[in-house]
C-alpha cells in the first residue's frame, strides 16, 4: 500500500473515531505508524526528512529503555496489525449493537468482502503497478499482472508517480465499495434491510405519503 492510500485510510479511520467508532483507535495508531514509515521512503525530501526525524526519535527512546532498532520493530508490527485491529473494531460494533446476531452477520459480510476486494486489487493491479512481486497461479490473473507490469515498467518518474497515486486512490475506492456491498449483503441475510425499508415506508406514511398508491 502506498503513502497516498495509507494517508486516506488513516484520515477516514480518525474521522470514524471522532464519530463514535472508538474501536478504531488501535487501527488509527497502527495506520499512523504505517503512514510515518511510508513517508520516510517518500520521494519528497521534506516529507522524508520529517518522517525520518520522528523514526530516529523512536530509536532513541528504544535505546534508552534497552531496545535496539525500535522504529523498525514498531513499524513491522504496525504493518501486520491494521487488519486484525479493524476486526477488533468490528467486534466492538457487534457488541454495542442491540441485535448482536444480526450485527455479526452484517459485520462478517462487510469485513470479508472488504478484505477480499483489497486482496484481489493488490494482486491484480496495485502490486504490478509498483513492480512488486506477484504470486498467482490463475492463468487469467497472470495475464493481467504481466500486462500491467509490461505497461508500467518503463514509465518516467512523473508518470510513475501519477500511476501510483491513481492505483492508491483506486485501492481506497475498491475497499470502500467492497465494504458497502458486503454490508448490504449482510443486511439482506440478517433481515434488517427489509426492516429498515419498512421503517422508511411507515415514516413516509406518517408524514402523509403513501408508497402503496
Amino acid at each position: 500500500m502506498g503513502i497516498y492510500a495509507t494517508a486516506i485510510f488513516d484520515i477516514r479511520n480518525i474521522g470514524k473515531v471522532k464519530n463514535g467508532d472508538i474501536g478504531r483507535v488501535g487501527a488509527v495508531a497502527a495506520q499512523t505508524t504505517n503512514l510515518l514509515n511510508a513517508a520516510s521512503q517518500s520521494s519528497l525530501k521534506p516529507v522524508q526528512n520529517v518522517a525520518n526525524t520522528l523514526l530516529n526519535g523512536v530509536d532513541d527512546v528504544g535505546k534508552f529503555v534497552g531496545v535496539t532498532n525500535a522504529a523498525s520493530k514498531v513499524t513491522n508490527i504496525a504493518s501486520k496489525a491494521v487488519n486484525p485491529l479493524l476486526c477488533v473494531a468490528s467486534g466492538i460494533r457487534v457488541l454495542k449493537d442491540d441485535d448482536q446476531y444480526a450485527a455479526l452477520i452484517e459485520e462478517g459480510c462487510a469485513m470479508g468482502a472488504m478484505f477480499a476486494g483489497e486482496k484481489l486489487f493488490k494482486t491484480l493491479i496495485a502490486n504490478p503497478v509498483t513492480q512488486k512481486e506477484v504470486k498467482t497461479t490463475a492463468k487469467w490473473a497472470s495475464k493481467i499482472v504481466s500486462t500491467l507490469q509490461d505497461a508500467t515498467k518503463n514509465l518516467s518518474g512523473t508518470k510513475k508517480v501519477l500511476v501510483s497515486i491513481a492505483a492508491d486512490l483506486a485501492l481506497v475506492g475498491v475497499s470502500i465499495l467492497s465494504f458497502d456491498i458486503g454490508k448490504k449483503i449482510g443486511k439482506t441475510l440478517s433481515g434488517r434491510d427489509s426492516e429498515e425499508n419498512q421503517d422508511k415506508i411507515n415514516t413516509a406514511q406518517n408524514d402523509g405519503l403513501n408508497y402503496s398508491s
